[in-house]
């Protein structure tokens, strides 16, 4: 079984899943995630690698972080940190330093509240006692939640360190928020005024919104145009 196979699976049965449903969430067969997590396919020998738009649907099906799959696939060069040595105990007093006097159930439910993503809190137990080791992804996930570096996980910390990680990590945070903001603020300032004006009009958001309906449904602007005449056409001849 490949390392990318091996992950498949374990994420499927953490989850609970047969292959089948898996399959059925995912709108694949079963046979081919089957191969998928078999790492190689049967009928001709070769190793099974997805290619990236299959891994995208696995990714949003099992809540997994993309970028992750894309680095076991081999598509995406692995972190440099990938190569640190994980260390139990670390981990251990990292994470009780993190959850404070919450529960493992508790930090479980907090951990999905604020990034959206599932770490079951028997999942956390698995790697406070040491039966598994966290994923890569799940190391992402902790990153974001307790808002530090991935080099915070692999030495021991206190609460001073701690708060020295978050304040970088907000840094970094704000600084990228403020360049994405600045390339929307440049971007906003080279459509032509009467376009500007229209979008900023609130009255105008519902245009907008079947405007966005429309792209997403990939009805043409022509196709939209044409519409509108007929519609426009119609009404006069009414009057």
């Amino acid at each position: 079984m490949s390392d990318l196979g091996d992950l498949f699976r374990q994420i499927r049965i953490k989850k609970n899943w047969s292959i089948r449903k898996a399959a059925n969430k995912m709108g694949i067969s079963y046979s081919y995630l089957s191969i998928l997590e078999k790492g190689v396919d049967p009928r001709t020998g070769k190793v099974s690698n997805p290619r990236p738009e299959t891994l995208k649907i696995i990714s949003e099906t099992y809540n997994y972080p993309y970028e992750e799959l894309m680095k076991t696939a081999g598509y995406l060069e692995k972190d440099s940190s990938s190569g640190k040595v994980f260390n139990l105990s670390v981990f251990v007093s990292n994470i009780n330093l993190i959850k404070g006097n919450m529960s493992i159930e508790k930090l479980s439910e907090d951990i999905y509240t604020k990034t959206g993503y599932h770490i079951k809190a028997s999942q956390i137990q698995s790697y406070l006692s040491g039966d598994i080791e966290p994923f890569p992804g799940t190391f992402n996930i902790l990153c974001k939640y307790a808002e530090v570096s991935l080099d915070f996980w692999y030495k021991y910390n206190t609460p001073e360190t701690l708060e020295k990680e978050r304040i970088k990590y907000r840094s970094t945070l704000h600084k990228e928020s403020l360049e994405e903001s600045n390339k929307d603020f440049i971007l906003f300032n080279t459509l032509r005024k009467d376009v500007k004006d229209f979008v900023i009009f609130e009255d105008n958001l519902p245009y907008i919104e079947v405007a966005m309906e429309a792209q997403k449904n990939k009805v043409s602007p022509d196709t939209l145009k044409l519409l509108i005449s007929t519609i426009i056409s119609e009404r006069d001849n009414m009057g």
